[in-house]
């Protein structure tokens, strides 16, 4: 029982500074942010874009850019034009990966120029007898990636 206790608390430590950590991380980024805006302030008051200013002898490059963002009401737009609608659209990545599932069959014309080898699709067409699985010797590599995630559970309020 002492092993798990120990395991336990050393555990404990662990979240207990990864949070620490979290927390300290999501502060810099804040911090970093109001620099930003005063570093920005500073080089639009200039009429900077490029800033090489010298700090304690190490050159430095400071950029400032702006952009503009346009965001459309769809909905209204889409009332409002009917079929010319589609005159004003472009292909949105967002938008395409939402629909991918239903997009293959169209895509598949261009797929061997936009498509890169899918692991269930390859055991699909092994499975089926499309392909030989002695075909994919050695023209891959399989690796893991791990993924840890902890995050505070706020009670609902």
């Amino acid at each position: 029982m002492e092993n798990n206790e120990s395991l336990a608390l050393a555990i404990a430590v662990i979240l207990r500074r990864y949070l620490e950590v979290q927390n300290e991380e999501q502060r810099l980024k804040e911090e970093k942010a109001a620099l930003q805006e005063k570093l920005a302030a500073h080089m639009t008051e200039r009429h900077l874009t490029y800033w090489y200013p010298s700090l304690d002898g190490l050159p430095i490059r400071v950029r400032c850019q702006e952009s503009t963002i346009v965001e459309y009401c769809e909905e209204t737009l889409r009332e409002r034009l009917g079929s010319r609608f589609t005159a004003i659209l472009a292909p949105d990545i967002r938008k395409i990966k939402e629909q991918l599932s239903t997009l293959a069959d169209y895509l598949m014309p261009v797929m061997d120029r936009i498509g890169s080898p899918s692991a269930d699709k390859v055991r699909t067409a092994i499975e089926q007898g499309v392909v030989q699985k002695q075909e994919f010797a050695g023209a891959f590599k399989k690796s893991i990636k791990r993924f840890v995630s902890v995050s505070k559970i706020r009670p609902n309020g």
